[in-house]
């Protein structure tokens, strides 16, 4: 053990590495002042108790049972969640407002959170979906953001050729787009 530890520090890492869980202290509280005597017996007797009827049974409300946990109907409103956590992935500085703004915008482009994290993990920004939806309508794809031509990454020269001008060039150098256009990789 670490010598800078005292004597508590030691017992409480060796309870802690043994399974054991810390003590409680006693506490001295008046009997008036405890929720009920049924807590203080075993779980299995209160359960006994509860499921006995009482003097009006007819009195208690019935509480409705489990139901199934609610399904999120609504696929665009997942989407704009799902791609919300993904923009706050790649750009944690972001506001909720401001994520919230630009996931909506990628929801418009029919995208699913897993598209939009390979767009924006090939180096486009959150802001940046009108980018994303140009390059899907000419055939790009987030594997050819990573490619170089002339040294110099496609996604860097989207943003002073455009991307007809990238376009241009990638055929040039023998590139053919992807045959149906696809938001993904």
């Amino acid at each position: 053990m670490d010598d800078n530890l005292d004597a508590l520090e030691r017992l409480m890492l060796a309870n802690l590495l043994e399974g054991r869980q810390p003590r409680r202290r006693a506490t001295t509280m008046p009997r008036a002042q405890r929720n009920s005597d049924s807590r203080q017996s075993a779980p299995q007797q209160r359960n006994l108790s509860r499921n006995q009827p009482r003097h009006a049974p007819a009195a208690r409300a019935s509480i409705p049972g489990p139901s199934a946990p609610p399904q999120v109907s609504d696929l665009r409103q997942t989407r704009l969640l799902d791609i919300g956590r993904v923009i706050k992935q790649i750009d944690p500085r972001t506001t909720p407002e401001w994520r919230s703004e630009m996931a909506a915008a990628w929801v418009r482009l029919n995208l699913t959170a897993a598209q939009v994290h390979g767009w924006l993990t090939a180096g486009l920004l959150p802001a940046q979906h009108e980018l994303a939806k140009e390059c899907i309508e000419r055939g790009l794809t987030p594997a050819d953001m990573k490619s170089r031509i002339d040294g110099v990454r496609v996604v860097e020269r989207l943003r002073g050729d455009g991307v007809d001008g990238v376009v241009d060039i990638l055929r040039r150098n023998g590139w053919k787009p992807a045959a149906t256009p696809t938001a993904a990789a």
